[in-house]
């Protein structure tokens, strides 16, 4: 550790940032010039927008006083008309004028209005005056007038004459005249119309006089001036100018305008024009009173230099204002951030003092030129931070030091560990190779050679892919091998058959994963075998199971469904008819009792041996559980049935079975259906085929019988619709209720468990228990739509139950065919995920006889129901001998003691022997008990002493529906 204290700047210190460098500025520079730039940019933001306010407060005092112009203009304009009325009301009254009016006396006209006339144009800028009389004749003129504007004045005279109305007309054929059209009335008598007229040049010099703006008549029209015209054309706006205040300097502004905005329209918003270091506005407005004709515009010319002058001055001084302040706040922010910026600079420079190591010059460098403030800043938790992170970099640089000595000691156990490991492969009961980067097998382990016998010696070079059977399909795995291989993926799971040097095949699962290679000698792949021949084969083994009984090799109750549904489709599809066999053993029963049941197997054994002996090779024959057999004839006539039948009957009659010295002979029972004529489905046509067997057995047993409609089975039959249609109204309508019935925790007499029990409700409110319809539900095939309403109702209670902070669990009775139910599994997820059920509130009962009518499905289907976190109880455990294999074959959780060793338990000491023996085996097997049938308090005694886990029964709580089974807070205890 440095002891010495660091003389020099740490900028200098090898490995830091050179201040000096051409890409280094400083941080003090960043934020003064990015400052900078921000300021620079609202001020000038700030300009812009006072500038542009200024121009539109110009624009709209422009738009104000361009109106005002016209308004004026239109005001002189309009005094010069009525000046002029004036003067023709007052020129009857001039001396011999009326006289000479009255009689239409031209001469007397001319001599009385001769000695005004010139008074007239000199005072009142008269410039044309013109007398008719009533006829419009013309009298006598004075003044000039153009011919157009003659045919205009003689329109006016008809038009006055007529209406004896004076008008104001105006006209800028050849000049901008303004008239008056003044009727002459003398003693109230109409005497004829005088035309005065007078230029509104006059007028337009006039408003200069006022407004210091100068104002120009402009005219548009289509034809141009005739020459020697004095009104000046504008040949780019086809017009022509009238009248014009400084007319020589404005027709130049004009002309100029007119070559750069040759749409005259332009100029109705206004235009400014630069010319001889001024600025002028130029702008129309329209006026009235003009011909149809003519369209005249009214000319402002404004300058408008001292007003850009001042914009511009006052943008100019809100600039400088801006700029002043920005350089005054540049500097505040500079004086600023000096001393903060240098201490940070010096953080920043002394940082490398902490990768050399110098943990303590490093300090002794932020003591020396740092200093506390009263009030900390970030530099000052900077600061603090850093001498913490050296001191916390010292000690672990320490412990680096400490841990590489432990790293040296450690590497020697690896070695030792690498020996163990490598023994550890070689021991281990998987096949464990490693490849090359090109797929070549480099190394393999002591059991890889046992099981595929292969040394190590014989694989050396040869590729993995040889070691497999050509005969999977394995196109793809050397594509996949080569990802592994490249490093283009980490991992491959397959399986495939293996060549053994024997000849044989072993089927192997291999895991493929990538090694880290650190040169190219190194392994590329670790290849992990699973041997799984065995597997394989009890795999297979038990794929025949899931469709063939193993006692008897023949097909179970659910692949010979599948075959009579395949096959009725066919008869009905081709129309031909089949037969349907349905038969028991007549005193199987009896054999079972007084030989055991190694003798009922082995007689299920040789009837199963002689029904294949029997049948075609067309033909199906099944073990549908128990001591029943059934027999599928396709394509066969009634009388090839009964001869089938026949032949059953005959050969059962010559097998005989020695049991102990006790002989055996097996007889049975037929029942035959014909498809598709007596049942259009599996259920029905099972179903028709039960009756008749039973009709057979009526008949004295060890014979067949044929269905048919009119014999004694139609009462059954009748009674199985009824049945049918009450089930299927009953599902329509939701007439069946789920009951309750409490189970006891024994131990703490809680109750926080119940059974689900299935009633049906007449329409008069009668209650009807199971036992009446499950049977003909079982034959007819709504067993399953039954379950499925059972499973949807007591989950959805039982949500119900745990939205308002109830945790119960429910046991569901499971029909004996819910087991060939594909939709059960299905139906159950849904339904639990639909009401966001806990699947670990709800426990399945199973009987052994539904267990054992297809044990693989039976297993199969629990496992799956299991998976998905609901448990299983073996219900009436106890009654059969083979109860306790059942008990170890299928994944329960729960038995139930049937209640036929309970009921009595009290009085029966055999009861009691029975019964202490089931809770033991049960216990052993890990299983939970519960004893039904419990009816007073010295049985449940007895039962809690025998460690009984659950108690049910009606000293318990009967069945009650679930609006009384759930009226009180759960758990309730029961005293």
């Amino acid at each position: 550790m440095a002891k010495h204290v660091a003389t020099k700047d740490p900028a200098g210190i090898k490995g830091s940032v050179n201040p000096d460098s051409p890409n280094f500025l400083s941080l003090k520079w960043k934020i003064t010039l990015l400052t900078s730039l921000i300021l620079l940019g609202v001020v000038v933001f700030f300009c812009a927008i006072s500038y542009f306010n200024l121009v539109e407060q110009f624009a709209d005092q422009g738009e104000d006083q361009h109106q005002l112009y016209a308004k004026e203009m239109q005001g002189l304009i309009d005094q010069n008309s009525q000046k002029l009325h004036q003067l023709g009301r007052t020129i009857p009254l001039l001396e011999n004028m009326d006289t000479a009016l009255l009689t239409s006396n031209k001469p007397g006209i001319v001599h009385a209005f001769d000695q005004h006339w010139a008074l007239l144009q000199l005072h009142n800028g008269i410039e044309v005056a013109r007398f008719y009389n009533t006829s419009n004749e013309l009298l006598a003129s004075w003044g000039d007038a153009a011919p157009n504007e003659i045919v205009a004045m003689q329109n006016w005279v008809s038009e006055v004459n007529q209406q004896e109305l004076p008008l104001s007309p105006l006209n800028c054929d050849a000049n901008c005249v303004q008239y008056a059209v003044e009727p002459l009335l003398v003693a109230g008598d109409s005497a004829g119309v005088v035309v005065l007229g007078t230029s509104l040049v006059d007028a337009a010099v006039g408003y200069k006089r006022i407004s210091d703006t100068d104002i120009g008549l402009l005219i548009e029209q289509s034809d141009l001036v005739p020459a020697g015209s004095p009104a000046a054309q504008i040949s780019n706006w086809n017009a022509r100018v009238t009248a014009l205040t400084n007319r020589d300097k404005n027709i130049a502004i004009l002309t100029k305008v007119s070559q750069e905005y040759p749409d005259l329209s332009k100029l109705s918003t206004g235009v400014q024009f630069y010319q001889d270091e001024h600025y002028y506005q130029v702008r129309l407005l329209p006026l009235q009173g003009f011909g149809p004709l003519d369209k005249p515009r009214l000319v402002a010319i404004s300058d408008i230099t001292s007003a850009v002058s001042t914009i511009r001055k006052s943008t100019l001084q809100n600039l400088g204002a801006g700029l002043l302040g920005l350089i005054l706040s540049e500097i505040l922010l500079f004086v600023i951030l000096s001393r903060p910026l240098s201490r940070l600079r010096h953080i920043v420079f002394t940082l490398p003092l902490l990768a050399q190591g110098r943990f303590e010059d490093f300090r002794l460098s932020l003591a020396r030129f740092g200093h506390k403030q009263w009030l900390k800043d970030e530099i000052d938790m900077l600061d603090d931070t850093g001498i913490a992170l050296s001191h916390q970099l010292e000690e672990l640089e320490q412990q680096v030091t400490d841990r590489t000595k432990i790293l040296a000691r450690q590497m020697d156990e690896l070695g030792q560990e690498r020996d163990f490991i490598k023994n550890l492969l070689n021991t281990a009961q998987v096949i464990v190779l490693t490849q090359s980067a090109s797929g070549e097998i480099l190394t393999l382990n002591n059991y890889a050679e046992t099981v595929i016998q292969y040394t190590e010696q014989d694989l050396q070079g040869k590729s993995f892919i040889e070691l497999l059977s050509t005969a999977d399909d394995t196109q793809n795995l050397p594509a996949l091998l080569g990802e592994i291989q490249h490093a283009q993926r980490d991992q491959l799971r397959h399986e495939a058959a293996t060549l053994c040097k024997d000849g044989s095949v072993r089927h192997i699962i291999w895991l493929h994963s990538r090694l880290t290679q650190r040169s190219a000698d190194d392994p590329a792949v670790l290849s992990v075998g699973l041997d799984i021949t065995e597997h394989k084969h009890v795999e297979g083994r038990l794929a025949w199971l899931a469709d063939h009984d193993p006692l008897t090799d023949l097909f179970n109750r659910r692949r010979f469904q599948e075959e009579l549904e395949r096959l009725l489709g066919l008869a009905t599809r081709y129309q031909y008819t089949g037969a349907l066999l349905f038969f028991d053993l007549d005193q199987f029963k009896y054999i079972n009792d007084t030989s055991g049941h190694q003798a009922g197997d082995t007689l299920l054994k040789m009837v199963a041996q002689i029904l294949l002996r029997i049948i075609r090779t067309t033909d199906v024959v099944a073990r549908l559980g128990g001591d029943e057999f059934a027999l599928i004839l396709p394509q066969a006539t009634p009388e090839g049935a009964i001869v089938v039948a026949e032949k059953i009957l005959a050969s059962l009659d010559e097998a005989n079975l020695t049991v102990n010295g006790r002989v055996h002979k097996a007889s049975a029972s037929i029942g035959i259906a014909l498809f598709p004529e007596h049942g259009k489905n599996v259920q029905e046509l099972l179903a028709i085929a039960d009756l008749a067997m039973y009709q057979a057995k009526a008949a004295g047993r060890n014979g067949w019988h044929v269905f048919s409609a009119q014999d004694l089975s139609r009462e059954r039959m009748q009674k199985l619709v009824y049945w049918k249609e009450k089930i299927e109204h009953s599902l329509v309508h939701d007439r069946f209720v789920l009951y309750f019935q409490p189970i006891m925790d024994v131990r703490s007499k809680a109750i926080y468990h119940y059974e689900v029990l299935l009633r049906m409700l007449e329409e008069d409110g009668t209650v009807i228990a199971p036992a009446t319809f499950i049977a003909a539900a079982e034959h007819t095939g709504l067993i399953h739509a039954i379950d499925h309403m059972v499973l949807r109702k007591a989950i959805a209670q039982a949500a119900e139950l745990s939205q308002q902070g109830r945790n119960i669990c429910f046991s569901i009775n499971l029909s004996g065919l819910a087991f060939n139910d594909p939709q059960l599994l299905s139906v159950l997820a849904e339904t639990l995920a639909y009401y966001g059920a806990n699947p670990k509130s709800f426990i399945f009962e199973i009987t052994e006889t539904a267990a054992l009518a297809d044990i693989v499905a039976a297993r199969k289907l629990m496992e799956s129901i299991k998976a998905l976190g609901c448990s299983f109880a073996l219900d009436d455990f106890g009654v059969g001998f083979s109860s306790f294999y059942y008990l170890r074959q299928l994944p329960v959780d729960y038995v139930k003691i049937d209640g036929s060793f309970i009921q009595h338990l009290a009085e029966n000491p055999d009861d009691q022997i029975l019964v202490k023996a089931l809770c033991d085996v049960a216990k052993g097997f890990g299983k939970k008990t519960t004893a039904e049938f419990v009816e007073n308090v010295a049985t449940l005694s007895l039962l809690e002493k025998m460690q009984v886990d659950y108690a049910q029964g009606y000293f318990i709580g009967r069945p009650l529906p679930a609006e009384e089974s759930f009226v009180y807070s759960l758990p309730q205890m029961v005293s």
